[in-house]
């Protein structure tokens, strides 16, 4: 575990980096996928107060919105890492949405995804490029991360 800024960036995920948008996704297996917001993206929302996850058996495109998201300060689409399927949903971040502040690598997950082009899984940043990225974003937008 990487810790910059207060921000926890786990070491053995993949991530979709866009902009802003940051997206983890851990392998479970070859195809499937379990995903979530990163700590940093919890932290520049602020108390989430409403997720919708888009229901089981729903197709997404990489870069298409898997969930939205709403805070105090924003609202706005958590992108799919990656093309597939949703396979699971996380009942409990939409009853307790603060539980995704409070634990974005744990029980505050989103979705588990069938992947469809398991390619896309290589666009994903890794390792010490993910952990690079994600400091230059911390440090762009001056960010201290903080649970709730």
């Amino acid at each position: 575990m990487v810790v910059e800024s207060n921000c926890e960036i786990p070491e053995n995920l993949l991530y979709y980096i866009e902009g802003k948008n940051t997206v983890w996704a851990k392998q479970e297996s070859a195809d499937v996928i379990l995903v979530g917001i990163t700590d940093i993206a919890q932290t520049m929302a602020g108390k989430i107060v409403k997720v919708r996850i888009k229901k089981k058996g729903i197709k997404v495109e990489r870069g298409r919105p898997l969930a939205t998201m709403e805070s105090g300060k924003w609202a706005g689409p958590v992108p799919a890492p990656v093309s597939g399927e949703i396979i699971d949903v996380n009942a409990e971040a939409e009853k307790d949405p603060v539980i995704i502040n409070r634990d974005p690598y744990g029980k505050g997950w989103l979705v588990r995804m069938k992947i469809t082009n398991p390619e896309e899984l290589k666009q994903l940043y890794t390792g010490e490029q993910a952990i690079q990225k994600l400091k230059e974003l911390i440090a762009s937008e001056k960010i201290s991360c903080k649970r709730l």
